[in-house]
Parts: C-alpha cells; sequence; structure tokens
C-alpha cells in the first residue's frame, strides 16, 4: 500500500471512528456519558424521593390525608393528632406524678404494651377515634335541635381560643404554628383548633342539655330509692381490727427425730389424709375464717352497749387500742360484714366479730341515714396558708398569717355591701379555692359528709339560715388555710331524691346515647401519620 493510500486510510478510519486512538477515545466517552447519565438519573431519583418523604410527613399531607371516617365523614389525620393530644394530655394531667406506673413519657408509645392487644400509642388512637365520633353524633344531633351555645358559652370559648392565640409568646416558642404543634399534634393549625374546639364546646353543651331534659316525679325518685336503699343509704358504724397472726414455721431441730416418731408422722398423715376425705360441705365449712376467742370475747362484752363503751372496753382490755368511726353507704362497705350491717333488724349497739384470712374484726351498728334531708348550698373564700420552707406542714405563724388573710376578707366584706353578690365578687377575687373562685365561690347540692369536718358541721347545723357567715379553720391533715362561709341556704330536693334524680337521668342519657352512638362507628386509615410516639 502506498504512503498515500495509508494516509487517506487513516483520514476515512479518524473521520469513521474506527482508528484504534480515536475508537479507544470514543468508547471512554461512550462510556463516561453512560455514567453520566446512571448519575443524573439516580440524583433525580434520590431528590424526588426525599421530596416525597417531606411532603409525605408535612402538615400538608396530614391536613389532607383521610385517618378516620365515621357515617360517611372524613376527618383528616391533623383532626386525629387533635383529639390525639388531647387525651394523651388529660390522661398524663389527671395522673400526674404516677404516670411512670403506667408509661416512660420518654420512651416510644408505639413500644409500649397498654395490654396484650395494644401499645398505648394505639391505645390513646383508638380513644381519640371514640371522641370523634362521640363529638360529631352530639353536633349532628345539636344541628337538627337547632341548639346553639349560650352567650355565657361562647363567651367562655372566646376566651379560651384568645388565650392559646398569644400563649406561644410567653411559653418560648417561636411562633404559634410550633405552639400549636407541639401541644395539639402535628398538622393543627389555628383554624382547625378553632373549629374543633367550637364543636367539643358545641358538642359538651348540648350533652348537658340532653342530660338536664330528663324529670321525675317525686312517687319515681321514691320508687328509685327504695330499690336501691341498701347501696345508698349511709351507715354510720365503728369497728376494731387486728391482723391474724401467721405461723412460724416450726424448728428444724427435730429433722433427726427417733424413727419411732417417724410412726407417729406416718400416723397423723393417714388421720390427714382421711379427714381430707370428707364432704365438700365440709371442706367449704373449714375454709371459712373463724374469728379468735379473743374477738369473739370482745364483741360479746360489747354487743348491745354504745360507741363510748366500746372505746372505753378497747383501751383498758386491748393496749388502749381504739376503734374506727365510719359513715359510708352500703356500697362502700366491706363486704366481710356489709350483709350483717344492712340487715333490716339491726339495732343500734349491736356487735358481733368477724374474720378473713388476714383480720379480724368487732364491728359495732350505731345508725342508719336513709338520707331523707335536704341538700345545702354556700359560698366559701379560702386564704391558703404558705408552707415558706416547703417541707410539707404548716408552723404557727403560716397557720395565724392564713387566719389573719381570712378575717381581714371577711372584715372588708362587711365593711362594704355585705350581700351575697358581694361575697360572690370577693370570691373571684381573693380566695385561693381554684374550684369555686371563677364562680363566686358556690358550692351546690351539697350533702353530709362532703366537706371538711367543721365545714360540714356547720353548715348541717340546726337552725342554719340563709346569709349566716363564719369564719373556719381546724387541726388536721386535710388542713389547707382558712375558709370564710356564706350560707346560700337549703336545696328544694332531699339528698335521697338527688341520688335517685341523679341515677335516672345518667341511665337515661347512657340509653339514648349508646342509641345514637350506633350509627357512629369509626373507622381508622393511615395511622402511621397520627398520634405521638413519645
Amino acid at each position: 500500500m502506498s504512503a498515500s493510500k495509508d494516509k487517506r486510510t487513516r483520514k476515512e478510519q479518524i473521520a469513521a471512528g474506527t482508528d484504534k486512538r480515536t475508537a479507544a477515545k470514543a468508547k471512554e466517552l461512550a462510556k463516561q456519558r453512560k455514567s453520566n447519565i446512571i448519575y443524573t438519573v439516580v440524583g433525580i431519583a434520590v431528590v424526588l424521593f426525599v421530596a416525597f418523604v417531606l411532603f409525605y410527613n408535612s402538615s400538608f399531607m396530614v391536613r389532607h390525608t383521610t385517618a378516620v371516617t365515621i357515617d360517611g365523614q372524613e376527618y383528616s389525620a391533623a383532626q386525629l393528632n387533635y383529639y390525639y393530644s388531647s387525651n394523651y394530655m388529660n390522661f398524663y394531667n389527671n395522673y400526674g406524678s404516677y404516670i411512670s406506673y403506667f408509661f416512660d413519657p420518654d420512651e416510644s408509645l408505639a413500644d409500649q404494651p397498654y395490654d396484650e392487644n395494644m401499645s398505648w400509642r394505639e391505645y390513646f388512637l383508638n380513644s381519640a377515634a371514640q371522641d370523634m365520633a362521640r363529638i360529631q353524633m352530639l353536633v349532628t344531633e345539636a344541628e337538627a335541635a337547632g341548639f346553639t351555645l349560650s352567650e355565657e358559652q361562647q363567651a367562655e370559648y372566646d376566651e379560651q381560643i384568645a388565650s392559646i392565640g398569644t400563649a406561644w409568646e410567653s411559653l418560648g416558642y417561636s411562633n404559634l404554628q410550633q405552639y400549636l404543634n407541639m401541644n395539639f399534634g402535628k398538622g393543627v393549625d389555628f383554624d382547625l383548633l378553632k373549629q374543633e374546639m367550637y364543636r367539643s364546646f358545641l358538642a359538651s353543651a348540648f350533652s348537658e342539655s340532653q342530660y338536664d331534659s330528663y324529670e321525675y316525679s317525686d312517687s319515681e325518685l321514691d320508687d328509685y330509692y327504695a330499690e336501691h336503699a341498701d347501696e345508698l343509704d349511709v351507715i354510720d358504724y365503728t369497728y376494731y381490727s387486728v391482723p391474724v397472726p401467721t405461723e412460724e414455721p416450726e424448728d428444724s431441730e427435730d429433722a433427726d427425730a427417733p424413727a419411732e416418731d417417724a410412726e407417729e408422722t406416718e400416723e397423723a398423715a393417714e388421720d390427714t389424709e382421711e379427714a381430707a376425705e370428707g364432704t365438700e360441705e365440709d371442706a367449704e365449712e373449714a375454709e371459712e375464717p373463724v374469728p379468735s376467742e379473743e374477738i369473739a370475747a370482745i364483741a360479746e362484752a360489747v354487743d348491745g352497749t354504745d360507741e363510748q363503751t366500746f372505746t372505753d372496753y378497747l383501751a383498758e382490755e386491748a393496749d388502749d387500742a381504739a376503734p374506727s368511726h365510719q359513715s359510708l353507704p352500703g356500697s362502700s362497705i366491706s363486704s366481710t360484714y356489709s350483709e350483717w350491717l344492712l340487715d333490716a333488724e339491726r339495732q343500734p349497739g349491736d356487735a358481733a366479730a368477724f374474720a378473713t384470712n388476714t383480720t379480724e374484726y368487732v364491728v359495732m351498728f350505731l345508725g342508719r341515714d336513709t338520707n331523707d334531708y335536704p341538700t345545702v348550698s354556700f359560698r366559701h373564700i379560702l386564704a391558703m396558708a404558705d408552707d415558706a420552707d416547703g417541707d410539707g406542714t404548716f408552723s404557727e405563724d403560716e397557720i395565724q398569717a392564713a387566719a389573719d388573710e381570712a378575717q381581714s376578707v371577711y372584715d372588708e366584706w362587711q365593711d362594704g355591701d355585705a350581700t351575697e353578690d358581694s361575697f360572690a365578687e370577693l370570691a373571684n377575687e381573693r380566695s385561693e379555692d381554684g374550684g369555686s373562685n371563677t364562680n363566686g365561690g358556690l358550692y351546690e347540692n351539697v350533702s353530709k359528709g362532703n366537706m371538711v369536718e367543721p365545714i360540714n358541721d356547720w353548715l348541717f347545723e340546726d337552725g342554719r339560715k340563709a346569709g349566716d357567715t363564719t369564719v373556719v379553720s381546724y387541726d388536721g391533715d386535710n388542713y389547707t388555710g382558712t375558709h370564710v362561709l356564706y350560707f346560700v341556704g337549703q336545696d328544694d330536693m332531699t339528698y335521697a331524691h338527688a341520688q335517685a334524680d341523679e341515677a335516672l337521668r345518667s341511665d337515661a342519657y347512657s340509653a339514648w346515647s349508646e342509641e345514637k352512638m350506633a350509627d357512629y362507628e369509626p373507622v381508622t386509615s393511615h395511622l402511621r401519620m397520627c398520634g405521638k410516639n413519645h
């Protein structure tokens, strides 16, 4: 081949990309282009995946993904989160320092079992879904009935919304949305919060209205109480109890007993076996604990006397022991002796001995209250004592300071209009009782035994009349401070009727609610977006 022909051939190969160097370079370029395409495709996929994850976990997705369907109505994961957070916080606040007995709030709730069937996270999710169903039912019924919030209820709703709208500023959050996400659940914005809080307010108000709508005649109340008297009557009694002594194991010093003792042991075993072959009735009788002779003797000695005699006897015969006085409804009395106390033939001073496997009792019946007295209403201002050193006790100076503060409030009231309205105003301004310092210090439908002893005794003292006032302080485990009291008056209903009325209303409301809720079974989905794992 001539040089010119070779040159021409090389040019053709270069142009065609078939010469060795050009072919190798072209191959490398092609490989690089392929690699670039792969990296580009992978990069795009990663970006798309990250974007999807961010979008999937965003508030947008939480607000626009259906998590619960109730009677055809769809609710978002954000709405379920709102009720989940409410359930969680209510549970947490109710149990406070005891929360660790249920779960560790610093660990994932999804990993902590509520029972053998569900985790604590699932428990709160289920509770939230049930709350949503109940609220939807009540809101639907309220709207059908044309029910709306009263001016007072609307004002309370508006006040709570306004308070939440500014709370983040004083609690160290960057903005309102961060506060809402942390306290009311992911995806909960201010509009959703206002919507769900309004629905909750409306449901609660309508529920109360429905409950109050039931009415019962005096004869219906009498009949109910008579049927449940053993549960509702208050039994006044006193008792003395001692633990059953446990048998100490025999010393092992006789382990190497002579052979003749072994024969006695064998005979004893045969006797035991024969005894075990008794009838079932004998076995049941043998299992029934029997009071010791000492306890039976005490019961016999004080039977037919009175509480003071019982007290004096124990002081002399039982190393200064003292009986414990109780006034309890029949439903709350120990089953060990409740049947005996509730016997219609029981008379004051009757005493008897009882035993369980662990405790022996001497019980004396003192009386039975049929609750046929009117409940009362009163107003209250508390001047709370300040435990300055935090040791759990109050010094004489701290107790006196509370008494002086209460007297100052009382003097201020007397120097003013000295009316119930002015007392209510002072209660809202000065009382430290969190249970009543927003409603004028008012407690209504109070029955005997529900207040600490000095307040109870004053409220139910013979001759008490509307407008009476006093300042009360006392020593005892329940001491918190000094109380200024205003007696509003006796209520129209006896406590017996009040108990029957409440029970009948509760039964009627439960039946109504159960019937309505049959159509509101929640169906859940997409729960991975819902709830807290901590």
